[in-house]
């Protein structure tokens, strides 16, 4: 069977918001349908990907490459922000071959999926939850022309229109039986991926994901795709794809995508040493929690070329951080910081200002925490509530709960305010993420603390459409 896999295009808007860094110019392979071709072709089927965001694909182009591969099913990814790229597309290649069946698969429609099938009638079936199994049973099932309805993880429509949800696929528990993702099926990869330089040192670089699920429980997170056991794949496989990135793609950077890459002691330890033994010629990025942020970890990281840590602080008020169940507190997240710093890596706290609970009074507190712990970085996003996490199941059983939401998929984004706790105003909210990033990033040590990266035409060019579109976002707030 041939089985065509589309990313579908974001716009930095989605994304971002009232943000504009489309200058920026920064994407990442997607993974999970990289995953999917892999393991459709390991058994015996013949996958295509077209990445409509990085090869800037428009609606003639992706014709062209549908006519040329003529597939018998065709595969679309999407999260929410793109949800409504993801159903034109649908509708473009639906008018044009109504024939092939389409599948949605991804976290949107894992988070929505009875709303997502009832209003799009573009998409024939939903994979929900992880794909490369349930995707394949349908392959299967579609070349033999058997039914689909007992398919585990599917999500479809009856005869009468009726959505049905199939019961959920079971997590894959030896995620080492997967093959590698597909990257060879990417155009041009990875010169079409660079990464951000404020998480990549070098180029090529490439993302990776070495476990499935956190074992958190925040109630601003929709962790339905892998849930809240987390799976490892073993060292061994993800040093032998380490090795695959360098030896075929020649990969210098790696961006660690997973939850929390710290959790398992020994496997990070495992890695490491690997890598410091056989003195690898690496350099990556990672993400951790604060309670996994201890010092020999971070050591061992730093030694094994690690140089960026991101973590999730989210608050500065321990009220508001235990309401959200972030299950850390300020004191936690300052010595984390703090042997972060000490063993020589650096930080980014990414926060949200807008949670329920949040007043004028928290964020100032959350803004000072900035200040106070020293991180280099310092990212802040609105309270978005995405379809799935608990906070929309909260807001939606207690309505009363805040002065404004719009719950609308299109404009859902990280830099845009689409929910406003009780007690607050969309323009303090506005007022204080502008007072936030005004007060960290000017400052001299901070200033001086990024001049480092201007150490290429590409840190130059970098650094200076970053901050052209600081300045032109803080003016413009001021001007609201």
């Amino acid at each position: 069977m041939k089985i065509l896999l589309i990313n579908p295009p974001t716009t930095f808007s989605q994304i971002y918001g009232d943000w504009d860094l489309s200058a920026l110019d920064t994407y990442s392979p997607p993974l999970g349908i990289l995953y999917i071709a892999s393991y459709l072709r390991e058994k015996n089927h013949e996958p295509s990907v077209v990445d409509m965001e990085a090869l800037k694909c428009n609606f003639d182009k992706l014709l062209e490459s549908t006519s040329t591969f003529n597939p018998d099913l065709i595969g679309i990814t999407s999260m929410t922000i793109n949800f409504m790229n993801a159903q034109k597309v649908a509708a473009f290649l639906k008018s044009n071959f109504p024939d092939i069946p389409i599948i949605i698969g991804g976290p949107h429609i894992t988070a929505a999926p009875i709303e997502t099938m009832s209003k799009y009638h573009e998409f024939d079936y939903g994979v929900y939850g992880e794909g490369e199994i349930t995707f394949l049973e349908m392959v299967e099932k579609t070349k033999n022309k058997e039914p689909l309805i007992n398919v585990k993880g599917l999500v479809w429509r009856n005869g009468e229109n009726k959505v049905i949800i199939n019961e959920p696929r079971p997590y894959i528990e030896n995620l080492d039986d997967l093959p590698f993702p597909a990257w060879d099926l990417l155009k041009n990869f990875p010169e079409l991926y660079p990464l951000s330089i404020l998480e990549s040192k070098r180029l090529p670089a490439a993302s990776i994901m070495t476990s499935r699920g956190c074992p958190y429980h925040c109630t601003f997170c929709d962790n339905k795709i892998f849930g809240t056991r987390v799976r490892h794949f073993s060292a061994e496989y993800t040093l032998k794809m380490i090795d695959h990135l360098i030896d075929n793609y020649g990969i210098k950077d790696l961006m660690i995508l997973d939850d929390n890459f710290l959790l398992d002691r020994k496997k990070l330890f495992d890695i490491c040493d690997n890598l410091i033994n056989n003195r690898i010629d690496l350099t990556w990025y990672c993400m951790g929690h604060a309670n996994t942020m201890t010092e020999d970890r971070l050591r061992k990281i730093k030694q094994a070329g690690c140089w960026f840590i991101e973590l999730g602080i989210e608050s500065g008020n321990d009220e508001i951080l235990k309401k959200i169940r972030k299950n850390t507190t300020k004191e936690q997240i300052a010595q984390a910081v703090s042997l972060a710093k000490k063993v020589g890596l650096k930080t980014k706290g990414n926060f949200i200002f807008g949670f329920p609970g949040d007043t004028i009074k928290t964020i100032n507190e959350s803004i000072k925490f900035a200040l106070d712990i020293k991180i280099d970085f310092f990212q802040q996003n609105f309270l978005t509530v995405w379809p799935g996490c608990e906070i929309c199941s909260q807001i939606i059983r207690n309505d009363d709960s805040f002065e404004y939401y719009n719950s609308s998929w299109e404009t859902l984004a990280h830099q845009r305010i689409t929910y406003v706790p009780k007690g607050m105003s969309k323009n303090e909210l506005l007022k204080a993420s502008k007072r936030a990033f005004r007060r960290f990033y000017l400052r001299p040590e901070i200033v001086l603390g990024l001049l480092p990266l201007v150490t290429s035409q590409r840190g130059i060019k970098f650094l200076f459409k970053a901050f052209g579109t600081f300045f032109k976002t803080i003016i413009r707030n001021n001007n609201k």
